[in-house]
């Protein structure tokens, strides 16, 4: 451990390869081993389930040591907009710094890495004084000259050392630059260099065979340290049943909730092993063609080697029935350390805690003040320089808060500051999700009001503030940022006396609140953007104990791959396995009347769409789309909800008409079950267009066209309208219930005020009539 914090500090007496090395031993035991590290913790959570008895049985096969590489070697390219950069990368000043961050996978060795840079400059720069550098984990890799004749722009190619990188990796560019020989503006605006975010970084790398080991999990299946998308393939003996089907839906919505912004698809085999990484889910003696497993005696975990690919791992999780399968699926996602070895035989799980309504790890509590320091570490709130980097703080929240007539989400902000020299025009700008919140004034002196009521401006020679800002609802999502920006002005002192001292601090404290408490959970369904981007009403209880996923008989490979891609992103959504989800056939509904449903099925596979035919608009059979028109009812009541039916059904029959492709559709209604209850619904021309259905709803570029209650795909083309009726979930205090209702409905507000003026009246004129016959009887 010393050895590697000497390399890190710069020690060049110690050897880079070295510090690869011991960097991958210890992050497969530090970061790819436990699956805490993903989200910090926001609340109280239940206990943590155990593996109370786990036997650790012999490896199935003996393996070569880890550190053994093999010859395969891949070639990889990044952008700097892939690696962090989302514009230009624009460097200010004599000594303008930018540094991006990119990781390596722990299975992944780089043998050759080059960057190409396609980079401006100011033409007034002095050539011999001014140069680019480009920095590796803070090694010089080389110096760039910025000669005048090519400042319009240049492509240059810098090999960066292989033995440099290590997991977390840190390039920098910094560009050093002067316009005069003689006494300079520090800030001039002619010390500039733009590089474009379309420079790329080349990199090839060996893979590492890792050992058969469950302690690496979720490696190499998942590895923390990757930023691409995960494609995880599930591999299945035969036909599964809808239990066996379950069981791969937990495996897949615990790895949906490790990949977390990643995303996650997970693509399906019958009896045949993929040539990389792959799930392989086991229920009975059977086993894939081409893979030997000893037999299974009871609930078991393994990591066996791939036979088509000595470096590929693949996860079995195995049982002789259903419900052994189950505990082994339980095991792998809520066990604790306590997996070791090639293969162990889970004996016995832990009861699991129920869930609790909106206790989902990855959401914010809503029922009390949450501190920062709870969302975000304490290195990750504060910036330094003179153009420091915004302060980010990451946070999802369920989205059915109702915020009517609140006046926002109010937020305690205390902030520090290095002191300003003078009154100037230095402020911390406060923005939710790229939207302008506030401009907070940097003091330099306290106010003469602070003076009076004593506020402790200055501590420990740091400024030190608190205002309590509002976030209007309206710019709030599912998922969400803020955005703490510090601008520091300069004061010029006059030619030869400026002297650059960049020496600027600022710090949010972890001490910060900010709290939703006082806003109840009611809201409006169907909504189909608050299911594609939250996973909503279904991740209203994290283990999803009030979902019913609906499956055709004898589900084909396009359909479960749906299933699976469905259950990884609920995953994504709560940050916790589904492990209390049912998967029913359509004979079952009836019997799940009082759950959540989701149906998927194409057009003629899914019966329960002939049963609720009135609740879907588009009719699709083979050959044929149609759409169910309105009736006078609907056409009557959409009126008086104020939606505009005519242009909803104009624009889906155009879509239906001249689409490029096959229709899929994505449908959410009022479950006829049990009233307040939800049904979305996946289907579509045949099994393969509800799976591209699916893969565009994960995907964030087209996140935007998912909305109303109905979604239309055919080709790129995408479209999302509001056609049926609303209902409500939730409760509201009954004061709020009242005042919601009356706004909402203004002719029941002048009946009412009718009826409390005649109750008045009534009850003023018995009273004046009982005064009269008493007066006059006396």
């Amino acid at each position: 451990m010393e050895k590697i914090r000497d390399c890190m500090n710069g020690n060049s007496m110690f050897n880079p390869v070295r510090l690869g090395k011991a960097l991958l031993g210890l992050s497969l035991i530090t970061l790819l081993g436990a699956p805490g590290l993903v989200h910090a913790k926001k609340q109280a959570q239940p206990a943590p389930v155990e593996v109370v008895e786990v036997e650790t049985v012999a490896t199935i096969e003996t393996d070569a040591p880890a550190k053994e590489s093999s010859d395969e070697f891949n070639k990889y390219s990044y952008t700097l907009e892939e690696l962090g950069a989302l514009t230009p990368v624009e460097l200010y000043t004599v000594d303008g710094k930018r540094s991006l961050s990119f990781s390596m996978r722990a299975d992944e060795l780089i043998t050759a890495a080059k960057l190409r840079l396609d980079y401006a400059w100011s033409p007034a720069l002095i050539p011999e004084l001014s140069h680019l550098k480009v920095l590796l984990n803070d090694e010089l890799m080389t110096s760039l000259p910025l000669p005048r004749e090519n400042s319009n722009g240049q492509m240059s190619e810098v090999k960066l050392d292989p033995a440099m990188f290590i997991d977390f990796n840190k390039l920098t560019l910094n560009l050093i630059a002067h316009y005069t020989r003689d006494c300079e503006d520090p800030l001039h605006s002619t010390l500039w260099a733009n590089v474009s975010n379309q420079s790329k970084l080349d990199i090839t790398i060996r893979h590492l065979k890792l050992p058969n080991d469950l302690a690496l999990l979720p490696a190499p299946f998942l590895d923390r340290l990757d930023n691409r998308k995960l494609i995880l393939p599930v591999i299945f003996p035969a036909q599964p049943s809808n239990d066996v089907l379950r069981a791969a839906g937990v495996v897949s919505s615990w790895f949906g909730a490790l990949s977390s912004y990643r995303g996650a698809q997970f693509p399906v085999l019958i009896n045949t092993l993929p040539k990389g990484n792959g799930v392989v889910i086991v229920a009975g003696s059977s086993a894939p063609a081409g893979l030997d497993l000893p037999a299974v005696s009871g609930p078991g975990l393994a990591v066996v080697s791939n036979p088509l690919n000595p470096n590929a791992k693949l996860l079995v999780v195995m049982g002789r029935n259903a419900s052994e399968l189950d505990i082994a699926a339980q095991a792998l996602t809520l066990g604790k350390s306590t997996l070791t070895g090639a293969y162990v035989s889970v004996q016995k799980m832990a009861d699991i805690p129920a869930r609790k309504p909106y206790d989902a790890p990855n959401w914010i509590p809503t029922d009390r003040p949450v501190n920062f320091g709870e969302l975000a570490r304490p290195m990750d709130l504060q910036v330094e320089g003179f153009t420091p980097d915004v302060i980010k703080v990451n946070f999802n929240v369920p989205p059915d808060l109702f915020s009517w007539r609140s006046a926002g989400i109010p937020m305690d902000l205390h902030y520090r500051y290095t002191p300003r020299p003078a009154v100037d025009k230095s402020t911390l700008n406060v923005n939710i999700n790229k939207q302008f919140i506030q401009a907070l004034p940097l003091y330099s002196v306290p106010s003469k009001l602070e003076q009076k009521v004593k506020l402790p401006l200055m501590k420990d020679g740091k400024a030190i503030r608190n205002e309590l800002v509002f976030i209007p609802h309206a710019d709030l999502y599912g998922t969400n940022q803020l955005q703490f920006h510090y601008f520091f002005d300069y004061s010029k002192q006059g030619s030869c006396k400026d002297v650059f001292l960049s020496n600027e601090r600022g710090v949010v404290d972890p001490d910060s609140t900010i709290d939703f408490s006082s806003l109840p959970h009611y809201t409006a369904l169907p909504n189909l953007r608050f299911f594609v981007n939250d996973g909503f009403p279904y991740t209203r209880m994290a283990d999803l104990s009030e979902t019913a996923v609906v499956m055709p008989d004898n589900a084909v490979i396009a359909e479960m791959e749906t299933y699976l891609t469905v259950m990884g992103r609920m995953g994504k959504v709560t940050g916790y396995p589904a492990i209390r989800h049912v998967v029913i056939p359509a004979a079952g509904v009836d019997d799940n009347a009082g759950k959540d449903l989701i149906l998927i099925g194409s057009a003629g596979r899914q019966p329960l769409l002939e049963r609720w035919s009135d609740k879907v608009h588009p009719l699709l059979e083979k050959g044929t789309h149609n759409l169910r028109l309105p009736g006078p009812f609907e056409r009557l009541l959409s009126r008086w909800e104020n939606r505009d039916l005519a242009d909803a059904m104009h624009r889906a029959g155009d879509l239906i008409s001249k689409g490029d492709g096959g229709l899929g559709a994505l449908v959410a209604f009022e479950s006829p079950l049990k009233s307040g209850r939800s049904v979305v619904v996946f289907t579509g021309d045949n099994a393969e267009q509800i799976s591209e259905l699916t893969g565009f709803m994960i995907d964030p570029k087209y996140n935007a066209a998912f909305h109303g209650d109905l979604v239309l795909q055919s080709g790129k083309r995408i479209d999302g309208f509001q056609t049926g009726p609303t209902y409500y979930v939730g409760s509201l205090p009954w004061w709020t219930a009242v005042s919601w209702y009356f706004s909402s409905h203004p002719f029941f507000l002048v009946l009412a005020i009718g009826l409390v003026a005649l109750l008045v009246a009534v009850m003023a004129f018995r009273y004046l009539r009982m005064r009269s016959a008493k007066r006059l009887g006396q």
